[in-house]
């Protein structure tokens, strides 16, 4: 794969989008190393197993929708989507983010955008409604993130008990 171009610049040629910078695929067993060491350099806690056992699920059910982005050849960063059909008490089809990750060099790239928006318009050509995702009140960044692209608190309760 060639080197992509860096669209960060405020001024775009006509017709060019910042996100044009960014490829997004679907997410596939192969990118293992890349999500584990993306992971690995932004929480500081290698997780290998717990994304070998995800991609293993995305690949064997067509319900996890999770998608890789690449920048200059390589994978920078990932999304991985489960999708409900009614579950939890909800009527409705809708799918939840349980795990994004963009490699902090790549930061400022618009490697979450590309992200959110190819898995918004997948979400969108099956009928989905609701995206959801859980966020450690301390992520102030990932919540920033979210924010800025249309997140708010739902108007649900998660509860806990400790044991």
């Amino acid at each position: 794969m060639s080197k992509s171009q860096d669209f960060s610049s405020t001024e775009l040629p006509p017709g060019v989008s910042e996100l044009d910078a960014v490829v997004v695929r679907k997410l596939g067993p192969a990118d293992l190393d890349a999500v584990a060491r993306i992971d690995e350099a932004a929480t500081g806690v290698p997780r290998p197993e717990f994304y070998r056992r995800r991609l293993d699920q995305a690949h064997e059910s067509s319900i996890y929708l999770s998608l890789a982005a690449e920048l200059d050849g390589m994978v920078v960063g990932f999304m991985m989507v489960t999708f409900f059909q009614g579950e939890f008490g909800r009527p409705e089809a809708w799918a939840s983010l349980d795990a994004v990750g963009v490699h902090p060099e790549y930061a400022g790239r618009h490697v979450g955008k590309a992200l959110l928006t190819q898995l918004e318009m997948n979400l969108r050509a099956l009928r989905v409604e609701r995206l959801r995702t859980d966020v450690d009140w301390t992520a102030f960044e990932l919540l920033g993130f979210l924010a800025a692209s249309g997140f708010a608190p739902a108007p649900r309760l998660a509860l806990e008990k400790k044991l």
